[in-house]
Order: structure tokens, then C-alpha cells, then sequence
């Protein structure tokens, strides 16, 4: 690896220039610390002080619980690691990702350069370096932004064992260590490994012994899985969050019907059975979800305003990706050699696992990546080749430069200003200052109590992060207080004193002597909070009340309202 470095300079300036992006500030900016983030960070907590999960699992594996959404444990042990470094904080356990997406530019160097050249592959690098999709991934501490680097360090080391059959054992290895990162990887790495056996068959003839041998032993390591894969375990978030759960939700049967209905005025109701049926609704849903995460539109329309996983108010790429893009799927589509099918491969397998889940989910559609940058590289080099006049190439790369600088410097002036600004609320910004100030008041009170409404299941995890909370005490405490909710989700109801409700309850059952934390606008009291905590635009996010004065205030106003009557 080192050698790479000491033959090209501007590779190391690359690397370098990705470190800054994705290390600056890093533990503020995303602002605020989400649901995931804070699940894998007390969970590696747990684990490093106790060797269990929240749940009392000794060194779970190959999944943990967490909220029921039972997560791999790809993204949690490095964060162990980072935590035995650098402590428990929000540093430590976004610090992987920021690793892994390191290292994932310089597989995406290596894996271009395989494919086509090393000037192609120094672009590559350049344009996942700077890439607001890939900054953004490698800021948040979760699963997907890490199984970029495998995947796309696997496919480099296959190719590398064409050559040298050493390198398939490596490759075949990361491969099955993705399968423990993040679902996506379930789908997408035995289509796309599929792939490279066709499309290299005549390659490998001499290695099949060996490819039957890896096959097999990858599939023996893969055994701790097939428990997870075939119950709840493994298929939780595709109940809690696939489209087909959505549209039953909503009323599938009823939709059905009606379009029949319409249908057999005209039509022998055979027919519009035939047409209308659940079974069709769900296919077109899912082609419309397909070939709408292959739309240039889910990639460069401004995004959400979340900002999870992504960058609030833009899109995925910047808007002069879109040309190299363009001029890299044709000659893709012109050269049809074996290097090429492997992009348009790995573009037409993501979407597959991803429309599973809706349309334009970021985190679903991480491991497109580095594609559109090596093709969108080889754009760019084959455009600049084509150019004859030595004096045209410069002026070209120039503009290129200022292009790419400008766009940039827009990126980092967002990321650093704008964006905090505009996603703190949905970013779960807030709950450390919340849950220390109630940390510091609770033991003058009698009960905490904690509405529920905004994050209906999450809040708990937040408070056990910021305050770091003793994972043995918790695990000897939490007893039966959390149960697991109609939508699978776990939900806790009590930690200590502090206790966790669905609303905010009705002012006359209120304890006396007790706080009460609501979200801002949950119920408006005829009384100032005695805390709030505000977001960078100053607006208020959680409201906290003293139930002694807020039930004085409420009969106050009762009475006053009966008077005016």
C-alpha cells in the first residue's frame, strides 16, 4: 500500500485532501448524533466495559438487537476498537467510517486502474474524494458506508487474481466479511459475484478447482448467518421498512378492489382480476422503485431536508458529474469488453435490493459507489484525449480544476454553515444537552417524565450515549421495562427515575414534585418552560416543565377561562 503513495504524489495529496473532508469538525458536524449512531456508540460502550450488548449478550454475533431492528455487527467492533483509542464519544464512533471511506478511495484507485488505467484511476480517486455522497457517508457512523470499502476492494482483488490466483482467496474473503456488515450486501454480492464468474469464465477455466474449493469454504463461513437470515433476525427492517409493508399498511386490498370495480363496467370481471391483483400492484411498485433509483433524478435533485446520510437541500452529485457521466456510459456501451460489463453489472444490481425499500434511500444505495466516479472518470480522461491541441488539453483541465475547486468550496461552506443549520432537528441535535441537563436536576425530583411523541422509540438510547451510563447498571436494572412494540420496534419505558411515555400525560395525573420534557408545540401550557433547548436557528426543540408549577398554572388558567365565561 505504501508503495502506491511513493509513486504518485498526487495520490497522497488525494488522500490527504479526503482526510481533511471527512476528519474535520467531525464529532459536530453532521450536527446532533442520530438513533444509529447513538445505538452502535452505547452498544460498543456496553461491550467494551462489560463484554455485552445493551441486551446482556456476551460479545454478540453475528447480529445485536438494538432497537429490534437486530443490526450486523460489521460497523460495531471497529467501533470498540476506536473507543479503546479514543473514548466514548462522537468522535470515536463516527471514526470508522471516516477510516473505511479512506480506504474505499484508494480501492476505488486501484479498481479503476485495474479496470482501465492509472490515469483513470487518479480521477476516480479525485472524484470520490470530493464526492458530497460519499463526504457525507463517511461523517456518519453507519453500516453502509463502511461495505463500500469491501466490495469495492473485493472486486479489485478478483480481478487481481486473474492474473495471480493468490488474490482470489483475498478477495473471496472480503466478500463474505460484507455479508456481516450490512443487508444490502445479501443480494447484492452473490449477483454481482455471479457476474464475474460469466464475464471472466473463459479467464478462470484454469482456476475452477480452486474457485469450487473458496466457493465452499465461503459458504461454511457463512453458516452463523442462516439463523439470522431465515427469522425475525434477519428480516426485521424488511418488515419494518420495505414498500410492501407500506402498501398493506395503507390498504392494498381495498385500492384493489375499487380498480376492479371500475374495470368491470367495460370489462368481464375475469379479466380485471386478471389485471388488477395484489400481485401485479406490488411489481409495478417495485419496477417503478427500480428504474426510479437508476433516474438521474434521485441522484441529482436537491435532496431532503434530513440530511441523513446525505446533504440537506442538494443533491447526491454535483451537477458537472452528470456530463462525465454521460460520456462515460457511452464508450462504456461502445467498448462492450469484459472491464466494461462489470460497471453496468454493478449499476444494474444496487437498485435491485434497494427498491425493496422506496426510492432514493441513500444509505440503501451506498454501494454504488465507486461506479458512477470510475465511469464519470473515464469520461473525463477520454474526453481529454480526444482533445488534439496540447493548448486546448491545458485549458481543459484548467476549467476542470476551477470547476471541481468551485464546487468544492461550495460543499465545504454548506457542510461547515448552512447544513447544521437546516437538518439540527432531524438529526436528533438536542438530546445531549437535554439529557445532561436533566442528568444534573433529576435527583431533586421525584419522577422525569419523557414524551415519547417526537422519537417514539428511540430517546433512551440517547440519554445512556451522552451521559454514559453505567452499561452494568443498566443491564442489572432495566428488568422489564422495555417491551417490544406491534411494529417490532423495542421501546423502554424507565431508566431510574426517568421515565419514558407514549404523550405527554394530562396535566391532573401529572406527579407532583416531578419534570416533565415535551417536543416544542407537543401541548401548549399556559407557562414558560423552566428549560429550553434550541437549534441553530434558535428555535425551540424540547421544553422541559416543573409539574408543580405547571398543574398551579393550569387550574390558574381554568379558573380564569370559567370566570371569563
Amino acid at each position: 500500500m505504501i508503495s502506491i503513495f511513493k509513486k504518485n504524489y498526487f495520490l497522497l495529496l488525494i488522500i490527504t485532501l479526503a482526510i481533511l473532508l471527512r476528519l474535520t469538525l467531525l464529532s459536530s458536524v453532521p450536527v446532533g448524533f442520530n438513533d444509529d449512531e447513538a445505538a452502535f456508540g452505547y452498544n460498543a460502550y456496553s461491550i467494551l466495559k462489560t463484554g455485552r450488548d445493551e441486551w446482556g449478550r456476551f460479545l454478540p454475533f453475528p447480529v445485536f438487537e438494538s432497537f429490534g431492528d437486530w443490526k450486523l455487527i460489521g460497523y460495531l467492533y471497529p467501533t470498540v476498537v476506536s473507543q479503546m483509542i479514543f473514548g466514548t464519544n462522537e468522535l470515536a464512533t463516527r471514526l470508522p467510517s471516516v477510516v473505511f471511506g479512506v480506504l474505499a478511495i484508494i480501492s476505488a484507485h486501484l479498481l479503476a486502474g485495474k479496470l482501465f488505467n492509472r490515469r483513470v484511476g487518479l480521477v476516480a480517486a479525485l472524484l470520490l474524494a470530493v464526492s458530497p455522497w460519499h463526504i457525507a457517508a463517511s461523517r456518519n457512523a453507519f453500516e453502509s458506508d463502511i461495505l463500500i470499502f469491501f466490495i469495492t476492494c473485493a472486486a479489485f482483488l478478483f480481478l487481481k487474481g486473474l492474473d495471480q490466483s493468490k488474490y482470489f482467496k483475498f478477495s473471496f474473503f472480503l466478500f463474505i466479511l460484507s455479508f456481516y456488515i450490512y443487508r444490502s450486501a445479501w443480494l447484492f454480492v452473490p449477483l454481482f459475484f455471479a457476474s464475474l464468474l460469466f464475464i471472466y469464465r473463459i479467464q478462470i477455466k484454469k482456476q475452477r478447482k480452486l474457485i469450487a474449493t473458496l466457493i465452499i469454504i465461503s459458504l461454511i463461513l457463512l453458516i452463523p448467518l442462516v439463523p439470522s437470515v431465515l427469522t425475525f433476525k434477519g428480516q426485521s427492517r424488511f418488515f419494518q421498512e420495505s414498500f410492501i409493508t407500506g402498501v398493506t399498511s395503507r390498504g392494498i386490498v381495498d385500492d384493489v378492489n375499487e380498480q376492479r370495480g371500475f374495470c368491470s363496467r367495460d370489462i368481464s370481471p375475469t379479466i380485471c382480476k386478471t389485471i388488477y391483483n395484489k400481485y401485479n400492484y406490488f411489481a409495478l411498485t417495485y419496477a417503478n422503485n427500480y428504474f426510479s433509483n437508476l433516474s438521474p433524478q434521485t441522484y441529482y435533485a436537491k435532496g431532503n431536508q434530513t440530511g441523513y446520510q446525505s446533504f440537506p437541500d442538494r443533491g447526491l452529485f454535483y451537477a458537472f458529474e452528470l456530463p462525465l457521466l454521460i460520456a462515460g456510459l457511452i464508450i462504456l456501451l461502445k467498448r462492450r469488453d469484459k472491464n466494461s460489463q462489470v460497471l453496468i453489472t454493478w449499476l444494474l444490481i444496487v437498485p435491485l435490493g434497494a427498491s425493496l425499500t422506496g426510492i432514493g434511500n441513500p444509505g440503501r444505495l451506498n454501494i454504488l459507489m465507486p461506479a458512477p466516479q470510475i465511469i464519470e472518470a473515464l469520461g473525463f480522461t477520454s474526453i481529454l484525449f480526444a482533445l488534439r491541441s496540447r493548448t486546448v488539453k491545458t485549458a481543459f483541465i484548467i476549467l476542470s480544476a476551477l470547476v471541481v475547486a468551485s464546487s468544492l468550496s461550495r460543499l465545504i461552506a454548506d457542510t461547515f454553515f448552512k447544513f447544521p443549520q437546516m437538518s439540527a432537528r432531524y438529526q436528533r441535535y438536542g438530546y445531549k444537552e437535554l439529557f445532561t441537563y436533566i442528568e444534573n436536576e433529576r435527583k431533586n425530583y421525584s419522577e422525569v417524565i419523557v414524551s415519547r411523541k417526537g422519537d417514539d422509540a428511540k430517546q433512551y438510547i440517547h440519554y445512556l450515549f451522552s451521559q454514559r451510563y453505567d452499561p452494568q447498571k443498566y443491564l442489572t436494572t432495566i428488568g422489564n421495562h422495555r417491551y417490544r412494540g406491534q411494529d417490532s420496534w423495542i421501546r423502554v419505558n424507565q431508566i431510574e427515575n426517568i421515565k419514558f411515555m407514549p404523550a405527554a400525560p394530562n396535566v391532573e395525573i401529572l406527579p407532583g414534585a416531578s419534570l416533565l420534557v415535551i417536543s416544542h408545540n407537543e401541548v401548549q401550557y399556559p407557562l414558560q418552560p423552566i428549560f429550553i433547548v434550541y437549534d441553530f436557528r434558535q428555535d425551540p426543540l424540547y421544553e422541559v416543565y416543573e409539574t408543580d408549577n405547571l398543574k398551579k398554572a393550569v387550574e390558574e388558567q381554568k379558573a380564569k377561562d370559567s370566570i371569563d365565561d
